[in-house]
């Protein structure tokens, strides 16, 4: 009956003051509702929260789940990628020192091995002789 008056109260406003009248009526009808349910509004708004709480919480931790896995997936093949450049490249500097070394003249780990070798076969004749 209550919404019946203002509806009609509404219709019949005509003027700018009449309706700004009617506005703050609506306004301190809005307040005065809100204190009534207060307690009861507050403790629904509160358990709301929480229940909207827990949805974003698990929401947020699946998208974290989803996109590092993602990512994982994305970036897997240019961790491979960079591993075979990272061991071309390896391959390619040791050659290049490798030769640098060999032309200033001074011995590979492989040579200085062969040497130790045959040095060691050398002192084995020269015990057995004596």
């Amino acid at each position: 009956m209550a919404s019946k008056r203002i509806k009609q109260k509404m219709t019949a406003v005509e003027t700018p003051a009449d309706k700004a009248r009617a506005l703050w009526l609506a306004g301190l009808g809005a307040v005065s509702i809100a204190q009534k349910r207060g307690g009861e509004l507050g403790a629904n708004l509160i358990a709301e929260g929480k229940d909207f709480q827990a949805r974003a919480q698990q929401l947020v931790q699946e998208v974290g789940t989803d996109a590092q896995a993602q990512i994982k997936g994305a970036f897997a093949p240019l961790r491979m990628q960079a591993k075979d450049n990272a061991k071309k490249f390896g391959v390619v500097i040791e050659g290049a020192v490798a030769a640098v070394l060999a032309h200033l003249g001074i011995p590979s780990k492989a040579d200085i091995e062969e040497l130790t070798q045959r040095m060691t076969a050398l002192s084995r004749q020269l015990k057995t002789v004596k």
